[in-house]
C-alpha cells in the first residue's frame, strides 16, 4: 500500500511540475509549422504581405492539402493585387473545402480582376449552385450575367434572390428592359 501512495504521489509530481505532454496536448509543440504558420498569420494580420508571401509559399508546397494554407495564400495573393496567382489559390480553396463559403465570392472577383470575364462568369455560377439559398450569390450572379450582356439570365438570377430575400438594398428595381438595372453591384 505504501509503495502505490508513493508512486501515485510521483506521478502527481512528474505531471505538476514537470509537465510531461499528454495525449492531444503538447504534440504539435514542436511542429515547424506552428512557428512559421503564426509568423504567417501575424504577417497576415498586419497586411505585409510582401513578408507573408515567402512563408506561405513554403507552407503550401509543404502542405498542400491544408486548406487555412490554401486560404492565407489566397489572402497573401489579393493583398498584393496578383488576381491571377488568388484566383488559382482560390480555386485550390474551393477543391480542398466542402464548402463555398470561404472562396465565395473573392474567387470570382478575382477572376474579374484579372480581366477574365467567362471565368468570373463561371465562378459567379458555380459559387449560386453552391450556396442556392444565398440571396447574395444569386444578386452577384445577377450581376455577373448583366455584364456579360444576358438580361434574361440576370432577371432569373435577380428574381431567385429577390424570393430569398426581398429587403435587400442592393436589389434593382427596375424592369430587365431597363438598362439601369446592369449596375446593382
Amino acid at each position: 500500500m505504501r509503495r502505490l501512495v508513493l508512486a501515485v504521489l510521483l506521478l502527481g509530481y512528474i505531471a505538476l511540475f514537470v509537465r510531461l505532454p499528454s495525449i492531444g496536448r503538447g504534440a504539435r509543440a514542436f511542429e515547424p509549422l506552428d512557428a512559421r504558420g503564426r509568423e504567417a498569420e501575424t504577417a497576415i494580420e498586419e497586411r505585409r504581405f510582401s513578408d507573408a508571401l515567402p512563408v506561405v509559399r513554403d507552407l503550401a508546397r509543404e502542405h498542400a492539402s491544408d486548406p487555412v494554407i490554401a486560404y492565407w495564400l489566397a489572402e497573401v495573393q489579393r493583398g498584393l493585387d496578383h488576381p491571377r496567382e488568388e484566383s488559382a489559390a482560390w480555386e485550390h480553396v474551393l477543391e480542398l473545402t466542402a464548402s463555398a463559403d470561404f472562396a465565395c465570392p473573392a474567387l470570382p472577383e478575382s477572376y474579374t480582376r484579372a480581366g477574365d470575364g467567362a471565368q468570373a462568369l463561371r465562378a459567379y455560377e458555380r459559387c449560386a449552385s453552391a450556396g442556392p439559398d444565398d440571396a447574395e450569390r444569386w444578386l452577384d450572379l445577377g450581376a455577373a450575367y448583366a455584364a456579360a450582356g444576358r438580361p434574361t439570365d440576370a432577371a432569373a438570377a435577380y428574381e431567385k434572390s429577390r424570393v430569398l430575400d426581398p429587403s435587400n438594398p442592393r436589389l434593382p428595381l427596375a424592369e430587365p428592359a431597363d438598362e439601369s438595372w446592369k449596375a446593382a453591384r
